[in-house]
């Protein structure tokens, strides 16, 4: 498969803007106390410096079929991590709220309940709870055997700022048992904030023992792309990349929760602005992600479908862009180098589409949509959002073949 022309796209698209964050990490929050949803967490300087030491210290491997990429991958990631290259890779696990998780690396508290007070919410608030495997769920998994068991896997827009039960993943279980009101289903919602393909390719490693009959992969295009490359260079000894110096500071100033989480689409952008050449990598990863996870569920006679969500300012333009627009004006950076997120999502969808993975991708739906689909407050998606994610999750679901 040729990775080139969506590369070159990018290059002529963001050949433009000129600056480019080098590294942190926006997380999820999960405190008692939470007050914004996202934290930013800055490790660049120190990352960059491991990524140079360790592709300097031995020869870097390069594998450029993306499907055998994507099994190599998910092997290294379960077999060659120490607990302290865990800690390097995925800081999320110094907060006192998260737990290693083999797998998939770090998840949630188990048996943990948080209110969190919240506007925009119908009711003010809602109350945030895991159950006793750490999932956002507020049944118990049984060991009795269901009729059908589906695991949904994402990021935090997945696992959601909502209540349990308002998640796309229940709201597609709500579906469900709706039209299958004899039989026993569960739709397990494994989404955790701050994972990325790394996390996702250790789903079944996680969560096997739930004898799962499908997956669902909600791959967030606001950042999975990006956030995709450094365990990959730091598993592959490759060099950082292309850095640009820029002052981001003013995105994550104060309460700006929605600048923020706005910073996730435009680091990204601002990224893959500076190295347009990741942008190939990043779109080699996410197409080895969603086939070493169709391989995986072949494997196990299991379903799997490929959902792409897509960042606010390309979901529903008309509402959100002004507002990204601003964000990346405020850092210097070019309006046109935010075109990245949908040449890489089209290059992704049909890559994977060509290696015969369902995919679902919410774009037309979600532009066509009356409402706002993600909360104003901080961009994630809302409880439409989230209801209009589980319907076409379930009506695509509906149309898979069986395995």
């Amino acid at each position: 498969m040729v990775f080139s022309p969506p590369v070159q796209r990018l290059a002529l698209a963001m050949a433009s803007t000129l600056v480019a964050l080098g590294g942190g990490w926006l997380v999820l929050k999960a405190l008692s106390d939470e007050g914004a949803t996202v934290e930013f967490v800055d490790d660049a300087d120190a990352f960059r410096a491991e990524l140079a030491r360790r592709a300097e210290s031995g020869e870097a491997v390069v594998i450029a079929d993306a499907a055998e990429l994507g099994q190599d991958f998910a092997r290294r990631l379960q077999e060659d991590l120490t607990e302290a290259d865990l800690f390097t890779l995925f800081p999320q696990l110094k907060r006192k709220s998260l737990r290693l998780r083999p797998g998939v690396h770090f998840g949630l508290l188990p048996n943990k309940r948080w209110h969190r007070e919240f506007d925009e919410h119908p009711q003010g608030g809602f109350l945030r709870s895991t159950n006793a495997l750490g999932m956002r769920e507020d049944s118990e998994a049984g060991e009795a055997a269901v009729d059908l068991c589906v695991l949904v896997m994402g990021d935090s827009h997945t696992e959601g700022v909502c209540a349990n039960s308002e998640s796309l993943a229940n709201r597609f279980e709500h579906r469900l048992r709706v039209e299958r009101p004899d039989e026993l289903i569960e739709v397990w919602n494994v989404a955790v904030g701050g994972f990325t393909p790394a996390n996702y390719l250790g789903t079944l490693e996680a969560y096997g023992q739930l004898q799962p009959h499908a997956l669902v992969l909600v791959f967030y295009g606001g950042n999975d792309f990006r956030e995709s490359l450094a365990p990959w260079r730091y598993l592959y000894r490759r060099p950082p990349g292309e850095l640009s110096n820029a002052d981001t500071s003013v995105l994550m100033e104060g309460d700006k929760q929605g600048i923020a989480l706005l910073g996730q689409e435009l680091h990204q952008a601002l990224g893959f602005s500076a190295d347009p050449a990741a942008g190939n990598d990043a779109l080699r990863l996410a197409q080895a992600c969603g086939m070493e996870l169709d391989r995986q569920c072949r494997e196990r006679g299991m379903r799997f479908l490929f959902v792409y969500l897509p960042p606010p300012s390309d979901a529903q333009p008309e509402r959100y862009r002004e507002r990204v627009l601003k964000g990346l004006l405020s850092v210097g950076g070019d309006p046109v180098g935010l075109e990245f997120g949908n040449i890489l999502a089209d290059a992704t969808l049909r890559g994977l589409d060509e290696a015969g993975v369902a995919t679902l991708d919410l774009r037309p739906a979600f532009a066509s949509a009356p409402e706002a689909l993600y909360w104003n407050t901080d961009l994630h998606l809302n409880l439409r959002g989230h209801d209009l994610a589980g319907q076409l999750i379930y009506q695509a679901f509906k149309a898979l073949p069986p395995r």
